[in-house]
């Protein structure tokens, strides 16, 4: 899929760290995930402070920059959008999953996570698909 291609499709799911870190050790259920979003001619999105917080925990590189290259959008932070990252920050106790909830809030979807216990500070405890065994 191609950038252009990528950033026409509407987003549907954002995955947060735990959910890059599952892609990365081989996850059937992220995997099939992704697959159906991009048979509905959606895109997955991850937030750069996601991405960058994830690198830390992955042992496979090579599937990290697969996902990053060929599955998703990677969305980074928006200057304008610091207060509103600094107040979900406060929430959640992390930027990382700040990041996360605010790209699904923004773009009216959900986070895929296998931590969904982060997010039970916002509203409703967040828009979140818990990753499931």
């Amino acid at each position: 899929m191609s950038g252009d291609e990528e950033r026409q499709r509407p987003i549907r799911i954002v995955l947060d760290t735990s959910a890059i870190i599952e892609f990365t050790r081989q996850s059937i259920h992220v995997g099939e995930l992704i697959a159906e979003v991009d048979d509905e001619q959606c895109a997955i999105a991850i937030s750069v402070l996601s991405l960058a917080e994830a690198l830390h925990s992955v042992a496979d590189r090579d599937r990290l920059d697969l996902l990053v290259d060929h599955a998703t959008v990677v969305l980074s932070a928006d200057a304008a959008d610091w207060r509103a990252l600094a107040a979900t920050y406060d929430i959640v106790g992390r930027l990382d999953t700040a990041a996360a909830a605010l790209a699904a809030i923004d773009h009216d979807c959900a986070v895929l996570t296998r931590r969904p216990s982060l997010y039970a500070g916002l509203a409703g405890g967040g828009p979140v698909i818990p990753i499931e065994d």
